[in-house]
């Protein structure tokens, strides 16, 4: 399963991925994790998908574009 970062409180990752909710402490995240990073787990270890980041980049940017900003 998939989740994006959706902001940090402290020392805990929020994160989300449609209805569900994740709550990560931070220290278990790569030390570059940011807000908006897609995280996988894989072999118990969560890791940043930089190929589906910087494509939901891409697409919120084109959104975001296409609304005049």
């Amino acid at each position: 399963m998939i989740y994006i970062i959706d902001r940090f409180e402290e020392d805990t990752a929020v994160c989300e991925y449609g209805d569900k909710r994740l709550n990560l402490p931070r220290s278990l995240l790569p030390e570059n994790a940011k807000e908006g990073d897609v995280i996988q787990r894989k072999n118990s270890v969560w890791r940043i998908d930089e190929e589906r980041t910087v494509k939901r980049r891409e697409l919120i940017a084109e959104k975001m574009r296409k609304l005049g900003f």
